[in-house]
């Protein structure tokens, strides 16, 4: 019994690993989701350079936080990840892993990695569009990947990569930072830093209007510190932990002059 068992678990392994090499022949194990034009990115560099934008220095032993966080997460969630691809390519043969292109550090686009927790080309028949909340595109394995952040996993390659951190302000897509830096010009201060997996915006509120957005990320390089950091990633376990957000708290902000600008609801 054991031997046939053994033998059943090595060939649908067979299958499964025979699949991933189709999958990535036919369309590739990672989807590059709506790369932005060089227009868009343009755009986005010159909105960044004509604020005269003051970078803030890094906080001393931030970066090592990061190194040593990312490298701990990876290893202790590393059998999650051999799950994860399972459980999505089984729902949907194709791409594992989705890449955002989202904006960062100074205005400069790079790849944000993430879990696909969506169907494949998602928004090939709208074009870029923020997820609203109970998004029907949603793969039944993402909506849980969506509850307990673990969608998020791969960013811990960026954070090693150095394009983001594990607590700054969350990076978005640059196709949606184009038309908010249209809107909201300050929009731009918040790529000041690099943006980060956890942030108060995502720990307080995941629907938020651009202008709400900034003024929660402003908070932030106000109070920018490693100590600050290990306080926001603590909140961030415990709100995926207990599925709510702590928005009635009053120690998770300040209390500053909300920013004008456009109404619209984006997701973290």
């Amino acid at each position: 019994m054991g031997a046939w068992i053994f033998n059943a678990l090595l060939a649908a392994a067979g299958v499964f690993v025979g699949g991933l090499v189709t999958t990535r022949a036919v369309v590739g194990l990672i989807e590059d989701n709506a790369p932005p034009q060089i227009e868009v990115r343009d755009r986005i560099l010159a909105h960044h350079a004509s604020r005269g934008l003051v970078y803030p220095p890094e906080p001393r032993l931030k970066r090592a936080l990061d190194v040593t966080g990312a490298l701990i997460g990876l290893v202790v969630t590393l059998p999650l990840w051999v799950v994860i691809a399972c459980l999505i390519w089984l729902e949907e043969p194709g791409p594992i892993l989705f890449t955002k292109n989202a904006v960062g550090k100074g205005g400069v686009t790079f790849r944000q990695f993430k879990f696909r927790s969506m169907t494949y080309e998602a928004e090939r028949h709208t074009g870029p569009v923020a997820s609203p909340a109970n998004d029907p595109r949603t793969l039944r394995c993402g909506r849980w990947l969506r509850r307990w952040h673990l969608d998020e996993l791969p960013e811990l390659i960026n954070v090693l990569a150095g394009t983001m951190s594990l607590v700054g302000p969350r990076p978005l897509r640059a196709v949606l930072v184009d038309r908010y830096l249209e809107e909201l010009p300050e929009f731009a201060d918040r790529h000041t830093v690099r943006p980060g997996i956890a942030c108060i915006a995502q720990i307080q509120q995941y629907h938020i209007s651009p202008a709400d957005r900034l003024r929660k990320d402003r908070v932030y390089l106000r109070r920018m510190s490693v100590g600050f950091d290990i306080w926001l990633l603590w909140h961030a376990v415990v709100t995926t932990v207990r599925g709510s957000r702590p928005e009635a708290e009053s120690d998770m902000t300040e209390t500053v002059p909300p920013t004008p600008g456009p109404g619209k609801r984006i997701s973290c």
